[in-house]
């Protein structure tokens, strides 16, 4: 072997030592016993387990011998390891390797050595099971065998070491994960519980708990709604068991944005967000955990928002309708025939009078879908009569922008479950804006199709088409292209935000597609009629 080759070697040896943690550590009854044995059933005066390091040899358990150690370079062990195998010397004084030696020629004088190396399940060396004695001797075939047993043992009882360092250092590694996890739990604002697979509350952290003035209490999951005060979001209603998160949580389900009240004695009623699942998924019941976000104040910010806006629109609506009265009828001649400069003004006051009643509907349309107050009077109805009712309505409008409206043939006309009049809407906003982005003597094309359990209704136009930053953002709240033309176009902004509520509530979907320059669809999708209601 190479002298890079053996230096590597004897490196990696040393940290196999390493590991084991065992120089220099205090004595251990199962190695003091393997000693005894090892001096009484081969007769013995001498039994030592040696295990040598870079300077010295070190004994972790000894019988007969009083030093703790003794300089690497005296030691026989060390021999035995570059040999890798049992080594005996029967009479030390005729072994040129070891007849000057300090151990041979003083105390202890050594004069036979057998030594059987220790070695780890990787066949690094660690040291010896040695026995020693002051005559010449020689062992015998069962003496042998007897040293190579033992020396087993010392190699199980390392590994069983290993084995218990290992899982002290995991645990103590689990420890301080637990304890890093607590403080994040008990420092964040927002409230977690957990509960384990046997279905036991096991952690509320400081939010948890001050929330629902109560600590962890080992209670059945039936028992969890009264004694921790949980009610619906209505404050009214006492949470049904199988509406509570973590129960939902613990037997598998995701739990999303579900709402809550609670109710803590002594304390303001919450409203809580919880999101939550199982913690393992391998079997049905499982650990869960839920987190908990207290919305009280957005709620009544939300309210505080709604009540303003119902009474600023209703106040802005009688004198709005008195106005757009006012501007009528000086347009249709009341006063006299009126110059064109006027009648260009009156016109503006008309259009923007239009476009704030506009603004004022949607804004109460969309409140009161987001509230849940605006209701749905659905009813099994052929598709087909909406979209031609839908192109009527709206062709005036699409003349003004001197394009073209029609339906494409054939049209499917299966049955769908919708509030007629809320689909019209959403029609008409569909077919206004692709008039108002089409180009002049454009056409806009009403497509509809169906698709194994659904219909799907497709507005096409040939305009401007949509950049595909803007895509995403179609139907929120206030959106509205941004092209150097879009104030002219005129919009609240609000319509495709409605569009996508009412289709949502009738149980569909709605998207678009658009290349810039090349047109876009708006399409929404609704199911066949199923006979329920929408929820």
């Amino acid at each position: 072997m190479s002298g890079s080759s053996s230096t590597e070697q004897e490196q990696k040896r040393l940290a196999a030592l390493a590991q084991y943690q065992i120089m220099d550590s205090a004595s251990e009854q199962a190695f003091d016993d393997i000693t005894a044995l090892a001096s009484q059933w081969l007769e013995m005066p001498i039994a030592l387990i040696s295990l040598v390091d870079d300077q010295r040899q070190w004994f972790k358990s000894r019988v007969g011998l009083e030093a703790l150690e003794t300089s690497r370079d005296l030691a026989f062990c060390a021999h035995a390891i570059a040999q890798g195998s049992f080594m005996e010397v029967p009479d030390a004084c005729l072994d040129p390797r070891f007849s000057n030696n300090p151990l041979v020629t003083e105390a202890p004088f050594i004069r036979f050595y057998a030594g059987m190396p220790i070695s780890t399940p990787q066949g690094y060396l660690l040291g010896t099971l040695c026995v020693i004695d002051n005559v010449p001797r020689q062992l015998d075939e069962v003496q042998r065998d007897t040293l190579q047993r033992l020396t087993r043992m010392v190699e199980y009882q390392l590994q069983l070491r290993l084995a218990l360092l290992r899982g002290a250092e995991r645990e103590a590694a689990l420890q301080d994960e637990r304890a890093l996890a607590e403080g994040l739990l008990d420092n964040i604002h927002a409230g977690v519980v957990v509960c384990n697979r046997a279905g036991e509350l096991t952690i509320f952290n400081n939010t948890a708990r001050a929330w629902h003035g109560l600590d962890v209490l080992k209670i059945p999951p039936e028992q969890w709604a009264l004694y921790y005060d949980l009610y619906r979001a209505d404050g009214i209603t006492a949470l049904p068991q199988n509406e509570i998160p973590l129960l939902r949580a613990w037997q598998g389900e995701h739990v999303e944005n579900a709402e809550i009240c609670l109710q803590a004695q002594g304390q303001a009623p919450r409203i809580l967000l919880c999101n939550g699942g199982p913690l393992e998924r391998q079997t049905r019941q499982s650990s869960a955990i839920v987190v908990m976000h207290d919305i009280t104040e957005l709620r009544q910010a939300t309210q505080l928002k709604s009540q303003f806006l119902a009474t600023v629109s209703h106040e802005l609506r009688t004198p709005l309708t008195s106005l757009s009265g006012a501007i009528s009828l000086l347009r249709g001649g009341t006063c006299g025939e009126l110059p064109a400069t006027a009648q260009r003004l009156l016109q503006i006051a008309h259009d923007n009078g239009l476009r704030l009643n506009e603004l004022i509907n949607d804004l109460l349309d969309l409140e009161k879908l987001e509230a849940g107050k605006l209701p749905l009077l659905c009813c099994n109805q052929p598709i087909r009569p909406l979209l031609e009712q839908a192109l009527e309505a709206n062709r005036l409008y699409a003349q003004r922008y001197k394009v073209s409206l029609r339906l494409q043939e054939p049209c499917a006309n299966p049955d769908v479950y919708v509030d007629p009049r809320r689909l019209s809407q959403v029609l008409g906003n569909y077919l206004s804006n692709a008039a108002k982005f089409s180009h002049e003597q454009g056409e806009v094309t009403i497509v509809c199709e169906q698709r194994a359990d659904q219909v799907e209704v497709r507005v096409i136009d040939q305009g401007i088409g949509i950049d595909d930053a803007q895509i995403g953002a179609l139907f929120q709240k206030f959106s509205q292209l941004d092209v150097g033309d879009t104030r002219k176009r005129g919009g609240t902004g609000l319509g495709l935000a409605i569009c996508k509520e009412l289709i949502e509530r009738m149980q569909g979907e709605v998207g678009v597609s658009s290349t810039l320059g090349q047109g876009a669809t708006f399409w929404f999708r609704l199911p066949l009629t199923s006979g329920t209601e929408p929820q």
